[in-house]
């Protein structure tokens, strides 16, 4: 199996410029892929693991940002969306998702249907616990834990209820329903940091290839506010680093 360090290239500032663009499930899986646990686990073969990284099954590590389809358990991710599937008959107007396959993943398990659709920034995931999207046009029974007097924890699924049935409608996830994370582009440069030192590159070649320094013989002392900001990244891309990748979709 893949479980080399993700093909990644901290020079690629086209790169983190797209990841810029996503949300916490990109950064989750950024991290996730990075991490040793992981590629050690995937590099044993052991789909029967992939659960303890809150997926239901493993991603190939070299899967990047467009590429990677990492299929995240409902209880990891709170946009994770349950649902019974009946078929829809006579009259019954019901959403056809065998015409909408060009964005789709699925993986079946005892427990259902795990569907996931994607761009490769945005995505909608929902779980059909009973029934299958499989052979036509269906109606969907929605089942939202915590959608009592609080529903404060309903609150993202009914979010993912809002995009899916506007994907059914349009077919395709519209961006407009997808709100930019304004915090989004200094994670990116977080990870870029990250993965600048794994490749070991000094601090000087991160202000170098990241802030354009044009090196100048004594940039500490020169540019010291230069050389604060790239301090303050590097510690950040450490803390990062220690942080479970799963926090990323429990605790935002």
């Amino acid at each position: 199996m893949d479980a080399g360090r993700p093909v990644t290239d901290w020079c690629l500032a086209d790169y983190y410029a797209q990841l810029a663009q996503g949300g916490h499930h990109a950064f989750a899986w950024e991290w996730l892929r990075r991490s040793e646990a992981y590629r050690a686990e995937i590099c044993d073969d052991a789909g029967s693991k992939a659960a303890a990284f809150g997926l239901h099954r493993f991603e190939s590590v070299q899967n990047g940002l467009g590429a990677a389809r990492p299929l995240w358990r409902s209880e990891i991710d709170p946009f994770v969306v349950n649902a019974r599937a009946t078929k829809a008959l006579g009259t019954e107007v019901g959403a056809d998702f065998t015409t909408l396959t060009g964005m789709a993943t699925m993986a079946a398990s005892r427990d259902g249907e795990h569907w996931l659709w994607s761009d490769g920034i945005r995505q909608i995931r929902l779980d059909v616990l009973r029934g299958t999207l499989c052979d036509g046009p269906v109606l969907l029974e929605f089942r939202i834990p915590g959608a009592g007097p609080d529903i404060s924890s309903a609150v993202p699924r009914l979010v993912t209820i809002r995009r899916l049935v506007a994907f059914v409608r349009n077919g395709r996830l519209l961006p407009q329903l997808f709100p930019p994370e304004r915090r989004a582009a200094r994670w990116a440069l977080i990870l870029r940091t990250h993965d600048a030192l794994a490749a070991g590159a000094s601090q000087r070649d991160i202000a170098e290839q990241i802030f354009g320094l044009d090196s100048p013989l004594r940039w500490r002392i020169e540019t010291p506010s230069l050389r604060r900001k790239v301090q303050r990244l590097v510690f950040a891309a450490r803390a990062a680093a220690g942080i479970d990748p799963l926090a990323w979709l429990r605790d935002g």
